[in-house]
């Protein structure tokens, strides 16, 4: 089976979408009978130009054309052409339905086009994959003709950001000093979705509060997204005695060394497709502190600490317990749904998914 997976640009800026991207193929890669075409496009000039370039391109005839000796293309970043080589299988991962469920924490035309671009695929793609159940739920819901096209396949944990010796030293000069601290910590990018202005509110009123939380910081480690001037208002409250940091963008390293020595790790999402994050902090068995939304439930389950969204006291509640070490981590439970979370499965499913799809395909259409 030739298997064109596309990052929709994804992978050269970094984004959680290019690491599923890159892990699924590598091991999709590793199956019998599998060869793998990648199509790494490098973006030139500004993002949105690269974008409509890369748009263009799909929509080409010689883009279909290109295809024509390939029994599947896999696009992992929900675009996809409205026209494909009739015999080829076409898959979309879609992540998540932020576009439709929660318009204001996407930029107003990129929201648009993504809105757009989700419509063509529940319309045209021989598979949808989600990557929780709880997107196959809200597909179904929203899209019911494409229900029977949709498969959930939660992706593995990613193993290389948790390390057994971490690091002695932050690479990134924000972190300097971090070693002598103790710290909640936050893995994503800061944007509104992520709902981090709860967070800073809740770890705001916990040092104001509770006299054995001074000590501690907060690490906020990301890129700049949508949203961020909130973020940055919300910074502007801090009082005397507050160490929140933004590094920004971290280092694999770096990042290794956050969740080796971090208190807890605080996921306040108000959507998520998946979330790696959370199954990172799993993997370096560190309390958990999580929204209460289905996915995170999906996810996390029975290790998770989970909290009401926009309940401020009770986000700060879980903070205190964590500062006091009364929020556990069970490493029985994290091992056993880690185990269940590995690449090699996820792939092993999707080249199933590939399979029936295409003998659906070759069944219908005319012999003789």
């Amino acid at each position: 089976m030739k298997i064109l997976l596309d990052d929709g640009l994804q992978l050269s800026v970094g984004t959680g979408i290019g690491s599923y991207a890159k892990a699924l193929g590598e091991a999709l890669a590793t199956m019998p009978d599998v060869t793998l075409v990648r199509e790494d496009l490098t973006p030139t000039g500004p993002r949105r130009r690269a974008r409509l370039a890369y748009l263009k391109r799909l929509d080409s005839a010689a883009y279909r054309e290109r295809l024509r000796d390939l029994d599947v293309v896999h696009y992992a970043n929900y675009a996809m052409p409205k026209k494909l080589p009739p015999h080829v299988v076409s898959a979309v991962t879609v992540h998540d339905l932020a576009a439709f469920s929660h318009k204001s924490t996407l930029p107003l035309l990129y929201g648009i086009y993504n809105r757009f671009m989700i419509k063509r695929a529940m319309k045209h793609a021989d598979i949808i994959f989600t990557v929780s159940e709880s997107t196959k739920q809200e597909i179904a819901a929203r899209f019911p003709k494409a229900a029977t096209r949709t498969v959930s396949v939660h992706p593995g944990h990613h193993r290389e950001a948790v390390c057994a010796v971490p690091p002695a030293k932050y690479e990134n000069t924000a972190l300097t000093g971090l070693e002598e601290r103790k710290f909640f910590l936050f893995v994503g990018t800061l944007e509104k979705r992520k709902n981090l202005v709860e967070l800073i509110n809740a770890y705001l009123y916990l040092i104001k509060t509770d006299p054995t939380a001074k000590g501690f910081s907060l690490v906020l480690a990301g890129k700049r997204g949508f949203g961020y001037k909130r973020i940055k208002r919300a910074l502007r409250s801090a009082p005397e005695g507050a160490d929140i940091r933004l590094p920004g963008y971290i280092s694999a390293s770096d990042r290794q060394k956050l969740y080796a020595e971090a208190a807890a790790f605080v996921f306040p999402s108000l959507l998520e497709g998946f979330g790696s994050p959370q199954t990172e902090a799993m993997a370096a068995e560190l309390p958990l502190i999580l929204s209460d939304i289905p996915t995170n439930r999906e996810i996390s389950g029975a290790y998770g600490h989970f909290y009401p969204l926009g309940n401020v006291s009770a986000l700060t509640a879980l903070l205190s317990a964590a500062v006091d070490g009364k929020l556990p981590a069970d490493k029985a439970i994290a091992t056993q749904r880690l185990a269940q979370l590995t690449w090699e499965q996820a792939a092993k499913e999707v080249l199933a998914a590939y399979q029936r799809a295409g003998q659906q395909k070759e069944n219908s259409q005319p012999h003789g």
